[in-house]
C-alpha cells in the first residue's frame, strides 16, 4: 500500500502539502484501487507514519517533506519516494512506481532530496 497526500477526497493529484494534507489517497500496489481518508493526524506530520501504518501502508510518496516526517517513516522501515516537485497525478504515480521511475529516498541523498516548502520552515513543530 502506497500512500500519497491529497488535498481533498476526490482530487487526483499529488497534493504539495504532506503532514497538513486533509486526505491520503491509499493506493493498493496489487491492483491500483485507491482508497481514500482523512488525514486525522492533520498538522502533525511525524505522526503520520504510525496513522498511515495503521491501514497497511508501507511507503509513501511525497511533494514537500520536512527531515523529521522523513524520519517517522524510516523509523517504522517504510519506503519513502519524492515525485522530484512535480505535481502528478494518482495514475502517474501509480505507474511510475510499477516502472520503478520514482526516486526512492536513502540515507545517501534524502538530504538533497527533502525540502518542508513553506520556505524551507518545517511548520509541524519536527525541525528546530
Amino acid at each position: 500500500m502506497l500512500a500519497i497526500p491529497l488535498d481533498n477526497e476526490f482530487n487526483t493529484n499529488i497534493s504539495e502539502l504532506y503532514g497538513q494534507a486533509p486526505y491520503f489517497g491509499l493506493l493498493n500496489l496489487n491492483d491500483g484501487e485507491l482508497t481514500v481518508i482523512k488525514n486525522e493526524v492533520n498538522g502533525q506530520g511525524p505522526k503520520s507514519a504510525g496513522f498511515l501504518a495503521a491501514y497497511g501502508v508501507k511507503a509513501t510518496v511525497f511533494y514537500h517533506m520536512g527531515e523529521g516526517v522523513y524520519n517517522s517513516f524510516v523509523d517504522r522501515g517504510m519506503d519513502v519516494y519524492t515525485t522530484e516537485h512535480t505535481k502528478m497525478s494518482l495514475n502517474e504515480i501509480y505507474e511510475k512506481f510499477l516502472k520503478k521511475q520514482l526516486n526512492k529516498l536513502d540515507r545517501f541523498n534524502y538530504r538533497e532530496k527533502l525540502d518542508p516548502g513553506n520556505g524551507g520552515a518545517c511548520q509541524c513543530g519536527c525541525e528546530g
